[in-house]
């Protein structure tokens, strides 16, 4: 997968316009202290259970665990919150809570589309 052309996820009926975290700093602080309006966060991984942290968000999150291009798990995570998902992921999709119902979600097929 050529990485740095994603631009777009679509997750079910929901698509988001997405910053990609390809390096280090955008990895360690992702959405923490900065406001991207209504874009989501793209992290990409090797294959493993993802840990992550919401210190020092200004507002509560959902994120999408993804696993060969299916989702496998969906939380919403208030600021100053750890959470490690339970399945094994290659892929995070992190945005500002939506009016959407996550568990819904969870089997759903994630299309990553390029410029």
């Amino acid at each position: 997968m050529q990485n740095k052309k994603i631009k777009k996820v679509r997750v079910g009926e929901l698509e988001f316009d997405v910053v990609l975290a390809d390096n280090f700093i955008k990895r360690a602080f992702g959405l923490m202290l900065r406001d991207i309006g209504d874009k989501a966060m793209l992290f990409l991984y090797k294959r493993r259970k993802i840990a992550m942290h919401t210190f020092f968000m200004l507002y509560p999150i959902d994120v999408i665990f993804i696993d060969k291009d299916v989702v496998v798990e969906a939380v919403r995570l208030k600021p100053w919150k750890t959470y490690k998902c339970k399945n094994y992921s290659t892929a995070m999709l992190e945005f500002k809570c939506r009016d959407v119902e996550l568990n819904k979600l969870i089997g759903k097929k994630v299309e990553f589309m390029r410029g």
